[in-house]
């Protein structure tokens, strides 16, 4: 079996970003504590991104051990869809909460809003890449 660089380059990097995706909301760039009330908004969206981080991260270990151009497409279409369900996760579908003074809105939504920009951008740059070494082929 003969890997790719553009796999194994990819690879890291999606694994890297989904990493970051699941676990940074948690640590490095933290949602807001629970309150006397139960969890805020902040903490179901970082709940919903380690879901959409761990995938990214699978997707990302499978991409390192793949050859076929074919299901690298397949594979990176499916980072996209992801990422952009990310996207909406943080920003519209359950969100953070909504004071400006609050970790979560200060922090953690522009972090995991710079990840999902940054997976999409490499993404299709990477995708673009992917279809015209296919044509190529």
């Amino acid at each position: 079996m003969k890997l790719s660089k553009n796999g194994i380059l990819s690879g890291i990097i999606f694994l890297v970003l989904g990493l970051l995706t699941a676990i940074g909301p948690h640590t490095i760039f933290a949602v807001c504590a629970p309150m006397e009330k139960g969890f805020m908004k902040c903490h179901w969206t970082a709940q919903a991104q380690s879901g959409i981080g761990g995938g990214i991260a699978l997707l990302g270990i499978v991409l390192l051990f793949l050859s076929s151009e074919k299901i690298r497409i397949g594979i990176q279409i499916a980072i996209l869809t992801i990422f952009v369900q990310g996207l909406l996760i943080t920003n519209w579908l359950i969100g953070v909460c909504g004071g400006e003074h609050m970790k979560c809105h200060s922090l953690t939504k522009p972090a995991l809003n710079v990840i999902a920009v940054a997976g999409i951008a490499f993404g299709i740059v990477n995708l673009i890449w992917l279809l015209r070494r296919k044509e190529q082929v």
